[in-house]
């Protein structure tokens, strides 16, 4: 089928074009509420049926589908249980905060970036220099993020620094599809491989930089990028891969339960990251395969979107696999060990 208003081709049963964001079955929705209108006054049980068919063109999250169930119970009032067919309820979204103020959002930031840099020079090998630049490639990478919900729209919270897992960006607003979700989550690892690499262009190409320490950036930089884009919820590359198909994410919660299964018992490591991230998942995961995936509206975008998404995704995770196992080698080469430090 094809999107009336820009010709956009659209998988059946399509409500809302993707690509110009009108309703698909516009005519048909505008002729039933008219219809409707006329009938209140005189058949309320008919304007109650006719409406309850317009709620077949309209995204259940929409508020039109908010006011319209409304309208359907008001009329209905007071007639048999089974005189009008079951009507689903609209979905409700959380409600939208907006953005802090500027001087508060970097207040946040710095203010958690300083703490992860103290924390890690403490605890780490690699001192207050690893440290600092560490941190300072996981906001290239937040950065990314926030790049792309800024040209969405979307309200979020600033990037908050927490020692041992990362940095976090709380999304205040859902994103209309997941087309925008797996663009908001790929500008993280592609801002944060292209911090990582200029760690490693600085190493061969400015003579004072050519120390341990900026390729042992480079190589985490690489490995954290890597690790975001495992196919599963909420790391990056869950958000990503659902714009191609949720049921990829079965794939990544295998590989990271396996991870977990590994390290914890061949190398008697518990992995705490591991499991959060487990914890967050499966309810995701779950809802989202119980619904049909793909026959939910958030996920039915255009054919085009998700090839080239997938595209994306496919060519950064290649580049991230080569960058690490050449930094890896260049490590051991250079420095006698197999891994930073």
């Amino acid at each position: 089928m094809g999107c009336p208003s820009c010709g956009a081709r659209l998988a059946d049963g399509t409500l809302v074009c993707t690509q110009c964001g009108t309703l698909v079955n516009a005519e048909q929705l505008n002729a039933l509420a008219n219809e409707a209108m006329r009938a209140e006054q005189e058949n309320p049980y008919a304007a109650a049926q006719l409406w309850r068919r317009t709620l077949d063109f309209l995204p259940r999250d929409s508020e039109p589908y908010a006011a319209i169930h409304q309208r359907i119970g008001q009329l209905s009032a007071g007639m048999p249980a089974d005189a009008i067919p079951p009507v689903a309820p609209p979905i409700q979204h959380r409600r939208e905060r907006a953005n802090d103020p500027w001087p508060l959002a970097v207040a946040k930031t710095v203010g958690s970036m300083l703490l992860s840099v103290l924390i890690y020079a403490n605890l780490l090998p690699g001192g207050w220099r690893f440290a600092a630049g560490f941190v300072a490639l996981m906001l290239v990478h937040e950065m990314g993020h926030v790049v792309a919900m800024w040209y969405y729209g979307l309200s979020a919270s600033p990037p908050i620094f927490i020692p041992f897992l990362g940095a976090l960006i709380n999304l205040r607003q859902d994103p209309p599809n997941a087309k925008v979700e797996a663009i908001v989550g790929i500008g993280g690892p592609l801002a944060g491989t292209v911090g990582a690499l200029i760690c490693y262009a600085l190493y061969h190409y400015v003579p004072a930089l050519h120390t341990e320490l900026m390729l042992d950036l480079a190589y985490f930089g690489f490995i954290l990028n890597l690790f975001n884009l495992l196919p599963v919820p909420p790391l990056d590359g869950g958000r990503i891969t659902a714009a191609v198909s949720p049921w990829i994410w079965m794939f990544g919660l295998a590989a990271l339960v396996l991870v977990f299964l590994g390290q914890l018992f061949l190398q008697h490591t518990f992995n705490f990251v591991m499991l959060l991230i487990l914890f967050f998942a499966l309810p995701r995961i779950r809802a989202t395969l119980r619904a049909h995936g793909r026959d939910n509206p958030y996920y039915r975008i255009s054919r085009a979107s998700s090839w080239t998404i997938a595209g994306l995704y496919v060519t950064l995770a290649a580049v991230l696999i080569l960058a690490t196992l050449g930094t890896q080698y260049l490590i051991h080469y250079r420095f006698g060990h197999d891994v930073g430090f």
